[in-house]
């Protein structure tokens, strides 16, 4: 679904389950009186019924915060709400998140994460397409810490999440800002399988006033790509979410 807001400011969502049928990730978009938009991708950790009204839930709360509070508010608004683990024959379920908000009076989008969840931002004049988030896992630990290591050894470590949603605090959440006019979220379900290299062509043969077809085209791509080969297991759940500002007088 694609939103146009009157502030300017385009949303779409693409999501996909993953090979168990049942999806942990959710994606809300959230719009104040005064035009601010902000929205959260959650990745639940699991695939359960239960993780997925959880992920529902805290994508709502994270987005609903972070447009009133900022993201770094918002992510630990949400984090608030599992960050006890629940008795014994009924665990909570935890998650990892990214936010971001786009402020009317601001010519930017400020972003939060904790986890693997990613944001991009994309700069049509120049073509630049970034990550500008890093991933808090255990993979990604080792190729800063080790450079030099082995590859594989990294890739192994991937899927060890380092810092999840219920663990988050005001020292583990990361945050950013981007003047880029378009910023994508995702998660690991669709940059786990497709290279960065690949989501920046994807992204730059796109026309960039169409957000919707934008997140369709990354979804099916790293859907397809999943399939195999793709080393790392099992299809994930996969999920995109665009906001594109568009230019006054739009």
């Amino acid at each position: 679904m694609t939103v146009t807001q009157t502030t300017g400011v385009l949303t779409a969502v693409a999501t996909a389950a993953g090979a168990t049928g049942v999806t942990g990730d959710a994606a809300y978009v959230h719009t104040l009186a005064d035009g601010t938009v902000a929205a959260c991708l959650v990745d639940g950790i699991g695939h359960s019924p239960q993780i997925t009204a959880r992920a529902a839930l805290l994508a709502e709360v994270g987005a609903r915060i972070a447009a009133t509070r900022g993201p770094l508010h918002g992510l630990l608004a949400a984090a608030e709400l599992i960050s006890d683990p629940g008795p014994e024959d009924c665990p909570e379920e935890d998650a990892v998140a990214v936010v971001v908000v786009a402020h009317p009076d601001r010519g930017e989008f400020s972003i939060a994460w904790t986890g693997d969840c990613a944001a991009w931002s994309y700069d049509p004049p120049t073509g630049q397409v970034v990550k500008v988030t890093t991933d808090h896992t255990m993979g990604q630990f080792l190729r800063q810490v080790h450079s030099g290591g082995p590859l594989v050894r990294a890739e192994h470590h991937d899927d060890w999440v380092r810092v999840s949603l219920a663990r988050s605090s005001i020292a583990t959440v990361r945050e950013t800002e981007t003047a880029a006019p378009i910023v994508l979220l995702t998660s690991d379900g669709v940059h786990g399988p497709l290279s960065a290299d690949r989501i920046a062509e994807l992204v730059q043969m796109l026309d960039d006033k169409a957000p919707q077809r934008l997140a369709d085209t990354l979804l099916k791509c790293a859907v397809a790509r999943a399939v195999y080969p793709y080393v790392r297991g099992d299809r994930d759940d996969a999920t995109v979410v665009v906001l594109a500002a568009l230019p006054e007088g739009c």
